[in-house]
């Protein structure tokens, strides 16, 4: 696959994923949905295509979702 191949998802596709990341974690609180949250945010802050607005969110929230994915549960020390 060349460079030029590569899809970037849009804004909008990452934001419901957000969307359903969050609210998922909002019932079960697992570190690793928080991981999965954080990295989208990153990748949504960095994104070229997103509203300036929604990038400055994005690095808003970073903190708040890297303290929640450092938390480390039961589940997470089997690993």
């Amino acid at each position: 696959m060349h460079a030029d191949e590569f899809h970037r998802p849009r804004p909008e596709t990452l934001i419901a994923a957000l969307l359903h990341l969050m609210t998922h974690y909002s019932r079960t609180g697992c570190p690793r949905l928080a991981v999965c949250i954080l990295r989208h945010l990153q990748y949504l802050g960095l994104h070229p295509d997103a509203d300036p607005v929604v990038r400055e969110i994005c690095a808003g929230l970073h903190g708040t979702w890297a303290e929640a994915a450092a938390d480390r549960g039961p589940a997470d020390q089997w690993h």
